[in-house]
């Protein structure tokens, strides 16, 4: 019988062939009908947080690279409407992310492994306020309607989530998990250990589902 671990690896193995295979029109068409749910979303945000209080949406999010779901129209939607854009830096010893603060194209530059990252003289999002982010835009190779995720197997993101729900048990707030599902991501059950992170926003080309 296959451990737990092997499972996930061959997941993870599948699920990126068949995005890296995915005819780029289809891709294409997919990322059309995502960044329309996507515009959506925001706008549904916004209106939510302006009833609360008058500041902008506070929105951290990947940048994509290779053959995952585009970032570019949240930044350039995020950058249009003034909310606050974060982006990770990934760092080492110990492996973990920096949130960085991106105003525009000219504040990224390639990082680790040729993908874009903000640069050094971006201002940092300390840990303490991490709560005060209403989004996060969550990368991975396959997702389930229970929340469930795969990603590339780094645990950037997880150790991210446990830092944060520490941090937000102190208080009121938690940032809402989204991902963007592009075809043949939506799987039946994805493998979780414990202290993997779960979503509560997947934005599919069918529209938006929310994961109680």
């Amino acid at each position: 019988m296959q451990d737990h671990a092997e499972l996930k690896s061959q997941l993870r193995s599948r699920l990126r062939q068949s995005r890296d295979l995915m005819d780029a029109s289809i891709h294409q068409q997919a990322m059309t009908k995502i960044n329309a749910g996507v515009k959506r979303e925001l706008e549904r945000l916004r209106q939510v947080k302006s009833k609360v209080v008058n500041k902008p949406l506070v929105i951290f999010s990947y940048l994509s690279y290779g053959s995952e779901a585009s970032t570019a129209f949240w930044f350039q939607e995020g950058w249009n409407h003034g909310d606050v854009m974060f982006a990770p830096k990934v760092l080492a010893n110990p492996p973990r992310m920096e949130l960085r603060r991106v105003t525009g194209e000219q504040d990224l530059e390639p990082g680790i492994w040729g993908i874009p990252e903000p640069k050094d003289s971006c201002e940092v999002l300390t840990p303490d306020d991490w709560p005060d982010i209403d989004l996060v835009l969550v990368p991975g190779l396959g997702y389930d309607l229970h929340g469930g995720r795969i990603g590339y197997g780094g645990g950037y993101y997880d150790r991210f989530a446990e830092t944060l729900a520490a941090t937000c048990a102190m208080t009121s707030k938690k940032p809402l998990m989204a991902a963007m599902v592009l075809p043949g991501q939506l799987q039946e059950e994805i493998p979780m250990d414990l202290l993997d992170l779960r979503i509560d926003l997947l934005i599919t080309t069918e529209g938006i589902l929310h994961i109680e």
